[in-house]
């Protein structure tokens, strides 16, 4: 049974935590959507599958949120109750930080559990949703190769240079097409009635196929050319590099178990720093939420921005230094939660019951030996 403190604490802090998630999901939609329209401008998505490639990046990036979510909702809570004296009633009762720990560890917990389920299944599943859309779109969209009807196309630096009269709408039948080839010193003009589009995703490479036309091959102002007549015609006209990030992060939790490579390694413990991240934050931000009334309404948030950002930064780090081979992997990625974990400790250290008997009896032996001076003294 919970509680009147414990029930207290958890409502103040789900309020705190629904708004700071819905201000940071706001904020990473409106990112990732400024990108996916980047994306469309360039060529790389269609339109018609904007909403939803942003609504399976969300599901990719939002296990990111919820540590920062949580860590800053405790903050607000325990801040606002230091500067409305709440906390030194609660501090009267008998209620320290242990107290504080047993109250946040009811929605630590299920927090814990629900961000270990989107990192390491929704994760992988919404990365893979997303190359498999770019997939898609590259194999259905002649446009994304940079095929566009009633204009003229130039690849490697003028050698290929190919029009298109019209596109269908599935964008991979093409009428009225005109190449022109240049190998090895020698023009080449092809032109076809029909032809199509089609995208290799294992290469990332675009091919362009010509049905029933002909190729007329030569170098202008001579006599020497030639005419050959074909019934299929193919042409790479360009690769796109895949994103090979996206391939790794797309792989199911137990295949990066059982892999003995470094990325992989690296990539899964990724995925288990997100919900550890929400133990290592809780730990800490009880400790740092302390401040006395006269220091404002969070006296300690800059510290908190601070450790939390450092945070952020060493988990990059961790994870690149693991990939590359600079830590051992023994060590893995995890030295960073261990560190801020040792900060937590020292911050608590003050707080503990063995810090008050010292502190009482450093403060009680100065004033006998205060009062055993002065009896010698009379």
């Amino acid at each position: 049974m919970l509680s009147i403190i414990d029930r207290y604490l958890l409502q103040e802090e789900l309020k705190v935590l629904v708004v700071m998630l819905v201000t940071l999901t706001l904020n990473m939609v409106s990112t990732l959507f400024l990108r996916v329209l980047e994306d469309v401008a360039v060529g790389e998505l269609r339109a018609d599958v904007v909403m939803q490639f942003v609504a399976i990046q969300i599901l990719r990036y939002f296990p990111q949120l919820l540590p920062p979510a949580f860590f800053f909702s405790v903050l607000f809570v325990l801040g606002r109750m230091y500067r409305d004296s709440e906390m030194i009633a609660f501090t009267a009762c008998g209620v320290g930080p242990i107290r504080l720990y047993r109250a946040f560890l009811y929605s630590t917990l299920p927090l814990t559990a629900f961000t270990a389920w989107l990192s390491l299944e929704v994760q992988p599943w919404a990365a893979g949703e997303m190359q498999r859309i770019i997939d898609e779109q590259k194999a259905g969209g002649a446009e994304l190769a940079g095929i566009q009807a009633g204009r003229f196309k130039e690849f490697s630096r003028g050698d290929l240079v190919f029009y298109v009269e019209t596109i269908e709408q599935d964008s991979r039948q093409m009428e009225n097409i005109f190449v022109q080839n240049r190998q090895h010193g020698t023009v080449g003009l092809v032109v076809s009635k029909r032809g199509f589009h089609r995208y290799d995703p294992t290469t990332g490479d675009h091919y362009l196929t010509l049905v029933d036309g002909h190729r007329y091959e030569g170098n202008p102002g001579q006599l020497d050319y030639s005419v050959i007549h074909f019934e299929r015609y193919t042409l790479r006209i360009g690769r796109q590099e895949r994103q090979k990030y996206r391939k790794r992060s797309a792989r199911k939790t137990e295949t990066l178990i059982g892999s003995d490579d470094l990325a992989d390694r690296a990539e899964l413990e990724d995925r288990f720093s997100y919900p550890l991240a929400i133990i290592t934050l809780a730990l800490i931000a009880i400790p740092l939420s302390k401040s006395l009334p006269r220091q404002g309404i969070y006296g300690r948030m800059f510290l908190a921005f601070l450790v939390y950002f450092t945070f952020l930064n060493l988990q990059g780090v961790a994870e690149n230094w693991l990939e590359v081979g600079v830590t051992p992997p023994w060590m893995g990625m995890w030295w960073y939660q261990v560190l801020l974990l040792a900060l937590a400790f020292l911050l608590l250290l003050p707080e503990t019951r063995l810090a008050r008997v010292v502190r009482r009896r450093l403060h009680g032996g100065g004033k006998r030996e205060g009062g055993e001076s002065q009896s010698a003294a009379g």
